[in-house]
């Protein structure tokens, strides 16, 4: 069960999905497709036709004799990493100074108590991240075609301590000039992903392309650190929006043996998008191409896979105007991950994998999940991921074949 303080971080950060029509789930390797997201997050060379555009173009146009039209909707997904309790710790700030303003003459020992939750939360970071995702493919072998709409969403929040405020005098004064602050970002995102396939002696090649158009909402929320309130970060000057287009290409390969292998590149047109300039902070987003190879094995009983990121996806760069330096590259990830995916019955199938940050910005991970499809037709997914009580993640859809 969630607990409180994590429930009102997932409510107050810049993720509310249901504001926008999409969002990249890769912009920063994060997708919330509820099978791949049980599966350790692998998907280059094992997605299905109808997720495909979520991982890999190319498998749009990997489809069976009998599968026809498809619906994916909805897909829903949130992941929190608070490793330091931050949420809680700014929460429990607010109140405590609000006792301590309560009192007429402060001794030094008040004053300590302040100092110390200020120690405590100093240089501390929280990240969650939200996701929704639609597709309709409709496999042909002509051209097959996946239309797709996604929505991503990633906030954090940062305590900026100043150091004139660890000093007694200025807390029983009442002078603080420490911040906090959330930077969160809104990729929409709308594409159509186009496949075609190839047939070997004992094996298929497939390959293909999303065109895609972004939209890319910055947020930069800054506010006295014990006037802070997370519910204020949707006001209009804390905004920024741009729009562009944007591509993502694979290729796979399938054998007859059950063996396969798989590659994509996403978003391969680099762009920066610049913050509003708030209380002279102000910071630039990126969303950079990422380059994903894939190896896969299946046969009538499992389907295992491995994925790996070849280079860095990367977020937030050129934070400046804060009191201390916060190293921009603790919100890149480069993801390592291993699935599998177990089917005893034709309509019941369940799930496992790792996954492993190359950059160690976020710990290695657990996950686990299951779905059911009772005919053929209706498919419900439900997947979660853990770290530790304070890094985990759920993701839960539905899809529909005919």
């Amino acid at each position: 069960m969630l607990n409180r303080n994590t429930t009102r971080t997932l409510m107050a950060l810049p993720l509310c999905i249901s504001s926008v029509l999409a969002v990249s789930a890769q912009a920063n390797a994060t997708a919330f497709d509820s099978r791949a997201f049980a599966m350790g997050g692998v998907g280059v060379s094992s997605a299905n036709y109808l997720s495909a555009s979520f991982h890999n173009p190319a498998l749009v146009a990997r489809f069976n004799q009998d599968d026809g039209v498809g619906l994916l909707f909805p897909s829903i997904g949130v992941d929190a990493n608070d490793p330091e309790d931050l949420i809680k710790h700014v929460e429990d700030f607010s109140d405590i100074y609000d006792e301590f303003k309560q009192i007429s003459q402060p001794t030094a020992a008040d004053a300590q108590l302040i100092i110390d939750q200020l120690t405590l939360i100093q240089g501390n970071s929280a990240q969650v991240k939200a996701g929704t995702q639609f597709a309709v493919a409709i496999p042909n072998h002509t051209l097959a075609i996946n239309i797709f709409v996604q929505g991503y969403a990633d906030g954090f929040v940062f305590a900026d301590i100043a150091d004139d405020d660890l000093d007694i005098n200025n807390i029983i004064n009442q002078d603080l000039s420490s911040q906090a602050l959330t930077m969160g970002v809104v990729i929409s995102e709308f594409g159509v992903s186009l496949a075609k396939s190839y047939k070997l002696a004992n094996a298929e090649i497939f390959y293909g392309v999303s065109p895609k158009y972004q939209n890319v909402q910055t947020i930069n929320y800054i506010s006295d650190i014990e006037n802070y309130q997370f519910d204020d970060w949707d006001d209009d000057k804390y905004q920024s929006d741009d729009s562009n287009m944007n591509v993502d290409v694979g290729f796979a390969y399938q054998h007859q043996g059950g063996y396969g292998i798989g590659f994509v590149g996403k978003n391969l047109i680099s762009n920066r998008y610049n913050t509003q300039l708030i209380n002279g902070v102000q910071a630039q987003y990126q969303i950079n191409p990422t380059y994903t190879v894939s190896a896969n094995y299946h046969n009538d009983f499992i389907v295992a896979a491995i994925d790996v990121q070849l280079n860095e996806s990367e977020g937030y760069q050129s934070l400046t105007g804060t009191t201390n330096a916060f190293d921009t590259e603790n919100d890149n990830h480069q993801m390592a991950a291993v699935g599998i995916e177990l089917f005893p019955q034709s309509w019941v199938k369940f799930r496992a994998g790792y996954q492993k940050d190359l950059t160690d910005n976020t710990d290695d991970s657990i996950t686990a999940g299951f779905g059911f499809s009772p005919f053929n037709v209706f498919h419900f997914d439900l997947s979660a991921r853990y770290a530790d009580n304070n890094n985990f993640g759920a993701a839960i859809q539905t899809r529909f074949t005919f």
